[in-house]
This record gives C-alpha cells, structure tokens and sequence, in this order.
C-alpha cells in the first residue's frame, strides 16, 4: 500500500452534490491505496469572484469587496449544511470558513483605502477560495466516516517572495 495524491478542480468542488461525489470517490480509492491525500481547487467561480472583488474594491467600488463576502458566506454555509447538517463539526468548520471571508472583506478595504492590489494582496486574495473549500471538503469526508483533516498550505509551504 502507498500514498495516492487526488487533486480536483473547481467543478469536483462546486456544490455540496459535487463534494458528495468527490467523497465516495475518495473513500473507493481508499481500499487498494489505504492512504489518500486530497488536494482542492476553490469552489467553481469562487477564485474569480474573490479577484473580481478585490479589483473593484481598488477601483473604488466600495460594495463590490461586501457584496462578494456576503455571496461567499452564503455558499460556502448552504454547502456545509447540506454536507454536514447542524453539528459541532459544522460549527467548528463555519468558524474557519468565516475567518477567511472576514480576511477576505478586510483585505478589499484595505486595497479599497489604497486603491490598488499589491501583488502580494492579490496573491493573498487568490488563494482564499481554495483555503476555504478544504474544510468543506474534510467535513464532508468526515460525516462519511473516513478520517480527514485540513490542511492550510500558509501553514504548510514557506516562500521567499
């Protein structure tokens, strides 16, 4: 037995159905591997939404940063629920799922006051999504019982730029 790496893209993340499938996948290709390392995109549209907020955010929509925050929060929560229900693993998971989109709305006021993305902003921006759909993804393989835990790659990989 060995370790079997699966990535999935947007589409394999898009909606709590789409985190189902991925789910029983991962759990069939548990059997002859034994041990699965999951790797996720953000949900489908997420990334693009996260820097189409922030973009206008700097060009001095003052909505756009909210507006965004406030749809992700809302997709983010109906997915976990219809992931997980109403448990304590779903609390737990919303509290870092909300962590990250009050980044998120902090980080379009603070480009908004500047009025413009730092490189290093929107690298920070663009990798939200993904920082958010990995919880989701863990819960969901926890409510089939199979053990997982997510991961943060900012507090896995280390970079000098």
């Amino acid at each position: 037995m060995g370790l079997l790496v699966m990535k999935f893209g947007g589409t394999s993340v898009g909606s709590a159905a789409a985190i189902k499938s991925l789910a029983a996948i991962v759990a069939e290709q548990r059997k002859p591997w034994g041990a699965v390392a999951v790797v996720v995109s953000a949900m489908s549209g997420v990334t693009d939404a996260l820097i189409r907020g922030a973009t206008g955010s700097a060009a001095g929509d003052r909505d756009i940063g909210m507006a965004t925050a406030a749809d992700l929060r809302e997709r983010h929560a109906a997915a976990l629920r219809e992931l997980v229900g109403d448990t304590d693993d779903a609390r737990a998971v919303w509290g870092r799922i909300t962590a990250l989109i009050d980044e998120y709305a902090l980080l379009c006021r603070s480009v908004g006051v500047l009025g413009e993305v730092s490189a290093r902003a929107m690298d920070a921006i663009s990798g939200l999504g993904e920082r958010m759909s990995a919880p989701l993804v863990a819960a969901a393989l926890r409510a089939r019982g199979i053990e997982a835990e997510a991961i943060d790659a900012t507090e896995l990989i280390v970079t000098t730029a």
